[in-house]
């Protein structure tokens, strides 16, 4: 029994082998296959499809090129707050000499001589840099 089912499944692929579909066959499957194509990218959510692309496109780039890159930024950022002028608010760099007029709250007419607050005239402001 065995063998009689081989035989004939050996003529039935022999018959087969020399059946061909036609060019429609082929045409209307290349259609369809499109169609499933779209129709199942319709279907995945947008997050899938940016993650796609974007693996697709870090796939095709050189990875030494984003660790020199970072290297790179990391190293401009560290620069820059080691050369960034800093301003020392305790110390200012000039100091205002400015002389102050006190106003006497009884007489406002009258200017107020010696006051502790009034620079002295013939002493040289102060000016220290560090």
């Amino acid at each position: 029994m065995h063998d009689e089912n081989f035989s004939e499944v050996q003529k039935l692929i022999a018959l087969k082998r020399h059946e061909q579909p036609d060019d429609a066959y082929f045409e209307e499957f290349l259609d369809e296959f499109h169609r499933r194509q779209r129709q199942e990218l319709l279907q995945r959510s947008s997050r899938s499809l940016f993650v796609e692309r974007v693996s697709t496109w870090f796939s095709g780039t050189n990875k030494w090129s984003f660790v020199w890159g970072g290297g790179l930024a990391y190293a401009v950022i560290l620069l820059a707050f080691v050369l960034w002028p800093r301003v020392d608010e305790q110390n200012p760099t000039e100091i205002p000499n400015t002389p102050v007029n006190h106003v006497d709250p009884v007489d406002p007419v009258k200017q107020t001589e010696g006051d502790m607050l009034t620079p002295d005239k013939e002493r040289k402001p102060v000016r220290e840099t560090y």
